[in-house]
């Protein structure tokens, strides 16, 4: 029989009774207190013999009714944040006085009238974004433009935005043909073990389930991918509103040398083989417009077939493989 647990799960009990302590000591309980919203924001408020259901039931309504003036928008801008990289409101965990205020506070608004409007539906406001003239427009430079505003922020451009690590290592995989699908399950190990405080030797070589979307990771607190750390992917020490994004030199080393890189870019170049072979033109020249289409989503142009051609006769395409990876045009979105 199956005996591996399905969920975690608890148990409701009656809540403990709380009460203020005199200079802070628990020998020392002063007045009761019940469960209630901070008076400043509202006058919700429980007796203290009110289930834990009651209580966790009336906060959740508290926190969604439609004149509470922070739900929706803050919701609102973590997806806008998620499509852009940066939210209208920059601080996406602060939106009080020592955030920063929103680039355009009347779209925040509208946004999330519209988005309580629609029922709270995520996909809707999600479609309503990505159909928008904003999501939609080029990232192309204008220096006018940027004199007077060089972050983009008033989104006169789509900004560029680099893969997230995670994305980075799932399409690597993809474009190699190596990308295992399955759903669910137990998560792969990027270290040796899981247990312990410290020593964790980093997997270099996945196969099978190692080589699932990286959302199925298992991560080790404070120990970061050996790999895809360098890319800014969290070691899960602790929370952040928005990842940061960082250059580095140790980021195109270990795309270029790393032994996850040489697997996905020798299943490239075997993958480009035997689909150029299977269009009846098996030539490095077939196999190079192959490799390009399948990581850039385009055909080579001649002076990079040259290029290609030309590193083929000294070094394979092995090498070429690993460029493609690197290249910017790869690693970021347009």
């Amino acid at each position: 029989a199956e005996t591996t647990p399905k969920v975690f799960a608890g148990r409701f009990r009656q809540p403990d009774v709380i009460r203020t302590l005199s200079r802070g000591d628990p020998e020392q309980p002063k007045d009761l207190v019940v469960p209630a919203v901070l008076s400043s924001l509202g006058d919700l408020k429980l007796t203290e013999t009110a289930p834990d259901p009651d209580r966790r039931r009336a906060l959740a309504d508290w926190i969604v009714q439609p004149d509470n003036p922070l739900t929706a928008r803050v919701i609102v801008n973590r997806l806008w944040q998620g499509h852009f990289g940066m939210g209208l409101v920059e601080t996406a965990s602060d939106f009080g006085r020592s955030g920063t205020p929103p680039s355009h506070p009347e779209l925040l608004d509208w946004l999330a009238r519209r988005f309580l409007s629609q029922g709270w539906s995520l996909k809707a406001l999600h479609r309503e974004i990505v159909l928008s003239a904003t999501y939609r427009q080029s990232s192309v430079w204008n220096s006018h433009s940027a004199a007077q505003d060089g972050d983009a922020r008033l989104l006169w451009r789509y900004p560029p935005r680099r893969l997230e690590a995670e994305a980075i290592r799932d399409s690597m995989l993809f474009v190699a043909g190596r990308l295992n699908p399955a759903m669910y399950g137990r998560g792969f190990d990027l270290f040796d073990r899981r247990g312990g405080l410290s020593g964790f030797t980093p997997i270099e070589s996945f196969q099978g389930a190692g080589l699932k979307r990286m959302i199925y990771a298992h991560k080790v607190r404070r120990e970061r991918e050996a790999v895809f750390g360098a890319f800014d992917c969290p070691d899960a020490g602790q929370s952040t509103a928005r990842r940061r994004e960082s250059t580095t030199p140790i980021q195109a080393l270990n795309l270029f040398n790393s032994r996850f890189t040489l697997d996905a870019a020798e299943a490239l170049v075997a993958r480009a083989a035997r689909e150029a072979g299977q269009g009846g033109d098996s030539s490095p020249t077939a196999q190079i417009h192959r490799m390009y289409e399948l990581a850039l989503n385009r055909p080579p142009t001649p002076e990079e077939v040259l290029e290609a051609e030309q590193l083929h006769q000294q070094h394979g395409l092995t090498p070429l493989a690993r460029a493609l990876f690197n290249s910017n045009e790869f690693l970021f979105l347009p």
